[in-house]
This record gives structure tokens, sequence and C-alpha cells, in this order.
């Protein structure tokens, strides 16, 4: 099978040109001076829009420089979050040549996103260290196999969602369940919408923020922009990131689908839907025509996969590891709550739009060394912006 081939590939890239002037390297190490928040003026950060989030905030410093970073992700960043954990703002980093985990702090506990980037043979040595020399731990949205390594060193493993994967190659809009994806396509192309492939050279940030403001007063989360279980969205171009844009007949930009590369082995084997939003505007068709021409798109240049990331609290089961039973219900209760789904964050409507694919499902977990994880889910939320 081909592997993607991109425009604008990291892999085929040295991670020297990573450094250059750009929204990667605004956190690389010594790349800009490092400036407290004191120093910022509060009516400055009132003025900018929370699409601009990650513009703002201040660069952490680290000795894991964002090319080391790059360099590792393109060996081992396989699975959704891996993008996100190379170049999210505020994150902190543990490791070295052979790997990292990727953190923040809150309360006092570090919660880590996603799994390590780093090979097979690494991991365990990675984590032992990390465990070695922190306190507080909570893992979040890992995979499978690094759940096994943690419980195995009596961490206390809950599922707290599923992620979603197309396989490109077996993937077909054949069917009657497939058939909304067809009508959207067929619907918008009949009425002259136009999706294109571009970046910020055609499409401005302007017209980006707009369309992503005038989507954030829909939300029922709408004073910031969620991160940290979200990578916070970009207005610059990003080497290997991908985006989609639907135009109206009179080529205003009304939606747009961002995609966030996955790789393994130093090629890009296929992409996350990273940011999908849509102007109040737009056709109710609009995301799925973009999502349609973003599969055929890949699957015509050969990826494997398309991710379609994170349904947080979906289909919590809890039969494979020790888990919190406390944790446990508080999930499955919570996404089953219509006042969470109606002032909260509508998880239900998530969940069932990814489900509408029909996609293969991944069990992910967050793993803690606590048996009372109130505080830490509290502090999570704070880290997403949720609250």
């Amino acid at each position: 099978m081909k592997t993607v081939e991109p425009k604008s590939s990291i892999a085929n890239k040295q991670p020297e040109p990573v450094a250059a002037e750009g929204p990667l390297s605004r956190r690389d190490k010594g790349s800009q001076p490092k400036y407290s928040r004191s120093r910022r003026s509060r009516s400055k950060r009132r003025d900018v829009s929370q699409t601009y989030w990650a513009r703002e905030q201040d660069v952490v410093e680290s000795e894991m420089s964002l090319p080391m970073r790059m360099d590792l992700l393109s060996r081992f960043g396989d699975f959704s979050m891996a993008y996100s954990t190379a170049v999210q703002p505020q994150l902190r980093y543990f490791g070295g040549q052979d790997g990292y985990l990727a953190y923040r702090q809150r309360w006092g506990m570090k919660f880590v996103l996603g799994d390590a980037i780093a090979s097979t043979e690494h991991t365990p040595d990675l984590v032992d260290r990390f465990i070695g020399t922190h306190k507080r731990l909570s893992f979040c949205q890992i995979r499978r196999p690094l759940a096994e390594i943690l419980s195995q060193r009596g961490f206390i493993v809950n599922e707290m969602g599923v992620d979603t994967t197309l396989q490109l190659s077996e993937y077909t809009f054949d069917g009657k369940h497939k058939e909304w994806l067809r009508y959207a396509a067929n619907w918008t192309a009949k009425r002259d919408f136009e999706i294109i492939e571009a970046g910020f050279d055609r499409i401005t940030p302007d017209q980006v923020e707009e369309v992503s403001e005038a989507w954030r007063i829909t939300r029922t989360v709408k004073r910031k922009e969620v991160r940290f279980l979200n990578r916070p969205i970009v207005l610059e171009d990003e080497l290997g990131v991908r985006k989609f844009f639907l135009l109206s007949p009179e080529k205003k930009l009304l939606a747009f689908v961002f995609l966030d590369p996955i790789f393994r082995d130093g090629k890009p084997i296929g992409y996350v839907t990273a940011f999908k939003r849509r102007h109040p505007d737009a056709p109710l068709y609009a995301e799925h025509a973009i999502m349609k021409q973003i599969i055929e798109t890949l699957k015509h240049e050969g990826a494997q996969q398309l991710n379609l990331g994170l349904s947080p609290m979906a289909d919590i089961e809890d039969n494979d590891f020790h888990c919190n039973r406390w944790t446990s219900s508080l999930f499955r209760r919570a996404f089953e709550s219509k006042w969470l789904n109606r002032y909260c964050y509508n998880v239900v409507g998530h969940a069932d739009y990814k489900r509408r694919f029909r996609g293969e499902q991944e069990k992910v977990y967050f793993a803690s060394q606590s048996r009372f994880n109130s505080p830490r889910l509290l502090a999570l939320i704070g880290l997403c912006g949720i609250a």
C-alpha cells in the first residue's frame, strides 16, 4: 500500500527548517524571549478573540527542543493526539533523544497527554523514570499498551471513551448507512458550493477567525478555546497540517476542517480531524460534504487511515483493568446526563456523529495513582478550559 505524500510532509524535511520563523517555532527554547503574564496587558488579552488563544500563550522553556520533538513525532507519532503533544502551547516535556512524555500541571497534579512518543522498547523505561521523579500523576487518553504498563505499576485504569478510525483502503460510501454523506456532497455540488484544499496564502486568517467566532457563539462551551484534550486552533500554516474549506457560490468561507498528520517510521500514514467549524449561515450539509471529500482525497493518495478522535465517556464498560468503580459510574452518568449535554458539552451528539461513519472504535483510558479522582477530574476539566 502507498503511503501518503502530502505537499508539506514533515517526514521529508530535516529538523532545522522546523525551527524557522512560524507557528511551531514559537515554543522552541531560545526562539523567542520568555515574557511573564504580568508583562502582558490584560486589556490586550481581552481584545484578542479566543481563536487566537494558542498564539497568545507564553513560551514554556524546555530542554526538549521543537526539532527534537518533531523528529521523534515523525518516527513514533501514530496515534490521534501525537501531533498535539509536540506543538500544543503550555505543554511540558520529560524525556530525551529516545522519546518523550508531554504533560501539564494544575493544582500540584501532573496530567500526561496521550501515549509516549517513543518506541515500544523504550516506553517502559521512560514511564518508570517519569514515575520515579514525579508525583500525583494521571495519564489521559492513552491506548491499551500504555494502560497495561501503568496497570502493572499499580495505577488504577479507567476507560474514558473511544477513538474512531476509518481504515481507508477498505472504506466505501456504499449502502444506506452512508447515504447521508452522498446526499451532502450532491446537495452542495448542485448549488455551486466549492470545497478546496488550501493554505493561509489563499484563505486569510481573518476569514477563518470570522467563521470560528461565529461558530463559537453556537456552542455550549463558548467562553474559551477548548484545549489540552483538544488542540487549540492555530491560524498559521503548520508543517504537515492540511486544511479543507467550503466556499459559497459567492466565494465566502462558510466552513472548514483541518487535519493533523499521523506518522510511523518516518512517514505519514494518515490524519486525524483536529478542527471542524461551521458558520451558522452555512448549510447543514457543509461539514458532511467536506468530510466526504477528505476521505476521497486521502484514499486516492493511498493514506492508511483517518482518525476522528475521542468520543469522551462513550461506551464505558471497564472490564479489562482494575478500575475505580466510582469514576466508571461517574463517566456513565455524565454521558447520559441531559443537563451536561445541554449546558456543558454535548458528548452524546459528539459520539453519535462519529458512529455514523461506521469506523473502528478503540478504547482509550485514564490512569491515576489515586482511588479518589474527584480533584483530578476537576483539575482536568479546568485544564481543558471547559469550566
